[in-house]
């Protein structure tokens, strides 16, 4: 794709993170690389004790502190940006070279409000193949892919983020305002690499049920899409059936998989109904150790 000649919108790219030193560093290369320019970079640090923020001023982005989780960083990261367009992800995702680019022509030509963001895994193991299997599936779905590349006078018109919810169903929910708007979402031929996959079932089990725990909020807000979204029984894989089958192996490792997942997730769900935050707060302490480890 040749490069835009008009005048370049400006485009917010927020990047969250907490300790991310590991990671941050090629996704900000990655930023530096696309072969759209005008990119305001901006990295909203959840109080970083590593060297997080040391990287990301070397690589010229804004840096800015705030927490508890990261739908406040995202909701603050939209408080400071001013580009046309906002795109926000994580210190872990490096997008395609052209993914900027893509998704601004898309936009621009095409008159569209949002573009899906589709993700694939760097793999090394064998459980990380397994959720790369996983999301290979997912591309091209509505129901389980969501903007994060969007106009920012849209965005706001929806109500921007809501800070209530947390790690995925933020996005989710994102997604849910623009569609229930009637705001148009498009795609592109461009994916981000995710670059810290899972490599354990332990820490299958760990954010999973960390993720349920934080699902009753966004669950509540969307119940009718949301169970549609989060049952076990999706009609995804029986659409994607040959993909599966060229990789049994994998295919039998996401069943165990998803069994983890979907269990993990529930016992969330049920502490999060008696009100079990001490319980959570371990989970999520044991995500960021099991990593590290």
């Amino acid at each position: 794709m040749k490069t835009i000649n008009k005048k370049l919108p400006l485009v917010s790219y927020i990047i969250t993170v907490k300790n991310g030193e590991k990671y941050i560093g090629r996704t900000l290369k990655g930023v530096k690389n696309q072969t759209y320019k005008n990119i305001e970079l901006i990295v909203v640090d959840n109080y970083s004790t590593d060297k997080t923020g040391e990287i990301a001023k070397k690589y010229g982005a804004k840096v800015y502190l705030k927490g508890p989780e990261r739908s406040a960083q995202l909701k603050y990261g939209l408080e400071k940006s001013k580009g046309k367009y906002i795109f926000t992800t994580g210190c872990d995702l490096v997008a395609d070279r052209d993914y900027i680019e893509k998704a601004v022509k898309t936009c621009e030509e095409k008159n569209y409000d949002a573009i899906y963001t589709s993700v694939v895994s760097e793999t090394h193991n064998f459980w990380s193949k397994v959720k790369g299997l996983e999301r290979l599936c997912y591309i091209g779905d509505n129901l389980h892919e969501a903007a994060r590349f969007l106009k920012k006078g849209v965005f706001l018109k929806i109500g921007g983020f809501d800070d209530k919810l947390r790690l995925h169903g933020d996005e989710y929910d994102v997604q849910a305002r623009l569609d229930k708007k009637g705001y148009k979402t498009g795609r592109i031929d461009a994916v981000e690499t995710h670059i810290d996959e899972i490599d354990s079932l332990k820490e299958v089990f760990f954010k999973s049920f960390y993720y349920g725990y934080n699902s009753k909020k966004y669950i509540q807000k969307h119940t009718a899409h949301s169970l549609n979204q989060l049952q076990p029984f999706r009609t995804v894989f029986l659409k994607k059936w040959p993909l599966l089958l060229k990789k049994p192996h994998l295919t039998f490792g996401l069943i165990v998989f998803k069994i983890v997942q979907y269990s993990s997730a529930i016992a969330g769900i049920l502490i999060a109904l008696i009100g079990g935050e001490k319980v959570a707060k371990k989970f999520h302490q044991a995500i960021y150790k099991n990593k590290k480890n």
